[in-house]
């Protein structure tokens, strides 16, 4: 079960970028797939439980936050990071309003990376501990 819960998919239209996250996901132990753009991960969800997503937000065709709101749409349960360089470009608030659970700076460090990454799958985890709590009991 935990490797269900550890699974994460990597959304970025640069291939650099995709190839140093993927070199520090694997370093760090978690099961990492990755999109080149929002059409290519919408296709991916679609196909596998992914419980937290780390999407660039400046991306050709479907930006980042609208890639968030669809997802919301369909996996409202998700952890959803904003990655971007340009992060001082966005307003955090709308990011919120996107539905985005919080945000990375590119390039980001290892420990940050990791410790975000953890802070993540805590929160999946009480979100499903409370959601298990809310259900009725059929005693």
């Amino acid at each position: 079960m935990t490797a269900f819960l550890r699974r994460i998919l990597f959304v970025d239209n640069e291939e650099s970028q995709i190839q140093v996250m993927q070199r520090m996901l694997t370093r760090l132990g978690y099961y990492a797939e990755f999109a080149n753009n929002a059409n290519e991960a919408l296709q991916i969800l679609d196909n596998g439980e992914f419980p937290l997503i780390i999407t660039d937000l400046k991306m050709p065709e479907m930006d980042g936050a609208e890639l968030c709101r669809r997802i919301r749409k369909v996996k409202p349960e998700s952890f959803i990071y904003a990655f971007s360089g340009y992060l001082a470009d966005f307003d955090v608030e709308k990011l919120e309003e996107s539905g985005f659970d919080g945000h990375l700076n590119k390039p980001v460090e290892m420990k940050v990376l990791e410790y975000a990454i953890e802070g993540a799958f805590e929160k999946i985890e009480q979100r499903k501990a409370t959601a298990a709590r809310a259900l009725p009991s059929s005693s």
